[in-house]
C-alpha cells in the first residue's frame, strides 16, 4: 500500500540523517535541512528520529493515502486539513485510505515536515534514504517529488498513541532568525573582526537554496579580497567572496572552498539554517568556543526527556 504525492509543491524530496563518511568522496552531508524538526515529526509517529521523512520547501502540497496510517506534520507554520477540514501540526493525526492531507504554503520559516508510521521503502544509500538533489542520488531516483508520484510504504509497528509536542518544545518560527557564531579560519580577513558581523542585519537573497544562501545588506570591510588556497567547508560556515556579502553553506553545499571562512553557525543553531527563506532577516552574534559547547549541551538536555538520542548536526 502507498502513499500518492497529488501535489508535490516546490521542492519536495525524502529527506533523513545525513549522508555518513562521505567526505573523503568529497559529496555534501546531505540529510533533512531541519534536522530538528525532521525529529520532531518521527516522535509523533513512532519512528526513529532520523527516519526518512518528507522535506516541503515553502508549499503548497498534497497526499493521498491509500491505506490507514499515522502521519505528522512539523517545521515551518502552515495551515494543515484532512479532506477540506482543519488539522493541528504538531500532534499525531491519523488517515484513513482516500483521505487527502493538504499542507498549504507556509506563514514564516521555509520548511515543513511530514513524517509518517510506515517506512518510506527507497534504498538504503551511503547510510541513508536521503536524497542528494544536487547529485542525483538517493531518496526517490535521486529527484524531487513530481505530482503523481506513488511512495511504496512498509508495514506499519505498534499502534501509535495520539501524541503532542509540549507546547513549550514547539519551535517558533518567524521572518527573522539570530544565528550564533564562532570565529572561522580566516576571520583575520575582517577589517574589524568578528565584531562586524554583529554590526550588520542580513537578508536571505533569492539566491537560496538546500546548498547555501547568499545575504545581502552592506558589505563587510576586507582588509584582503585575495583568493585563499581551496579548503573544507562544512554546513554552516560563512565564506565572503571580495564583494563583501557573505555566501551561508547549507546542508548540500559544497565540501570545498576558496572565498575566505570568516565564521562558521554554531552546531546548535545549525538547523535554523532550514528554516531561512529568501527575504528572511538575521543577526549574527559571535560568541566563543566554550560558549558554543555549553549552548549545544543545554540544548540537548532540554531535548533529552522527548527527544531522546537526538543529535543536532
Amino acid at each position: 500500500m502507498n502513499l500518492t504525492v497529488v501535489k508535490a509543491g516546490l521542492q519536495s524530496s525524502i529527506q533523513a540523517a545525513p549522508f555518513r563518511g562521505l567526505r573523503k568522496l568529497a559529496v555534501p552531508s546531505g540529510g533533512a535541512a531541519d534536522g530538528l524538526s525532521l525529529a520532531l515529526a518521527n516522535r509523533l509517529v513512532g519512528r526513529p528520529l532520523d527516519a526518512a521523512a518528507i522535506e516541503i520547501a515553502l508549499g503548497p502540497a498534497e497526499f493521498r493515502a491509500d491505506r490507514a496510517m499515522a502521519v505528522a506534520v512539523t517545521g515551518a507554520p502552515c495551515q494543515v486539513q484532512i479532506n477540506g477540514e482543519e488539522a493541528e501540526p504538531h500532534q499525531t493525526l491519523h488517515l484513513e485510505p482516500g483521505d487527502v492531507l493538504a499542507i498549504g504554503r507556509v506563514w514564516a520559516g521555509c520548511r515543513v515536515y511530514l513524517a509518517l508510521s510506515a517506512a518510506i521503502e527507497v534504498p538504503e544509500v551511503l547510510g541513508t534514504r536521503s536524497t542528494l538533489i544536487g547529485a542525483g542520488f538517493g531518496g526517490l531516483e535521486g529527484r524531487a517529488l513530481a505530482d503523481g508520484d506513488v511512495l511504496a510504504l512498509g508495514e506499519d509497528g505498534d499502534a501509535v498513541p495520539a501524541l503532542v509536542t509540549p507546547p513549550e518544545l514547539q519551535p517558533f518560527f518567524g521572518h527573522g532568525f539570530v544565528l550564533r557564531v564562532v570565529a572561522g579560519p580566516e576571520s583575520d580577513r575582517l577589517a574589524l573582526g568578528m565584531a562586524a558581523l554583529a554590526r550588520k542585519r542580513w537578508r536571505v537573497s533569492s539566491r537560496s537554496s538546500r546548498m547555501g544562501l547568499k545575504l545581502q545588506g552592506t558589505p563587510l570591510d576586507l582588509n584582503s579580497a585575495a583568493p585563499i588556497r581551496s579548503g573544507a567547508v562544512f554546513p554552516g560556515i560563512i565564506q565572503c567572496p571580495p564583494d563583501g556579502l557573505p555566501y551561508l553553506i547549507g546542508c548540500e553545499g559544497q565540501t570545498t572552498g576558496g572565498y575566505p571562512r570568516i565564521g562558521q553557525v554554531i552546531r546548535a543553531d545549525r538547523h535554523l539554517i532550514g528554516q531561512l527563506a529568501p527575504n528572511a532577516t538575521m543577526l549574527l552574534v559571535p560568541v566563543q568556543p566554550d560558549q558554543a559547547e555549553q549552548i549545544l549541551h543545554e540544548k540537548l538536555k532540554l531535548w533529552a526527556e522527548w527527544l531522546p538520542g537526538l543529535a543536532l548536526a
